[in-house]
């Protein structure tokens, strides 16, 4: 099982914005070969997201799930399963590291918490008090 480094509103907003990216990789008759492994990370490392199609030849040689090839590739390259959609899986590493990655998001939570304004408090006005002191400043 694979943790989930990332919220559940920044998964679906990435989901949403790299839905319909085109695969950039694929997991064929070789299955979970170093090679492909290494090829998705330099893919990841480059852009960051990356969408990878798994072939039926994959299924076969693995004797996986869809969704087991997606969750152990996750692993195996360090970054997070954000979706998996027939034999297409979507994966997202951040190119700063995860540390950082983690840290700005938890940044700008706090800096959304600070800014929450306070109603504005109605002061009641006493007129005469208000008089007096344009009176003052006139004279």
């Amino acid at each position: 099982m694979v943790t989930k480094r990332l919220p559940g509103k920044i998964r679906r907003a990435l989901r949403a914005r790299y839905y319909d990216i085109e695969p950039k990789a694929w997991i064929g008759k070789r299955g979970l070969e170093e090679s492909v492994i290494k090829e998705i990370e330099n893919q990841l490392a480059r852009t960051g997201v990356l969408k990878v199609e798994i072939r039926k030849g994959a299924l076969i040689a693995t004797k996986m799930t869809r969704k087991q090839i997606a969750e152990k590739v996750a692993e195996l390259t360090d970054s997070e399963l954000l979706e998996v959609r027939g034999k297409r899986f979507i994966l997202f590493k951040p190119r700063e590291g995860w540390e950082k990655y983690l840290k700005k998001i938890k940044m700008k939570e706090q800096s959304r918490k600070e800014i929450k304004e306070e109603p504005i408090r109605k002061i009641k006005l006493d007129i005469i008090e208000f008089r007096k002191k344009f009176k003052r400043g006139r004279g």
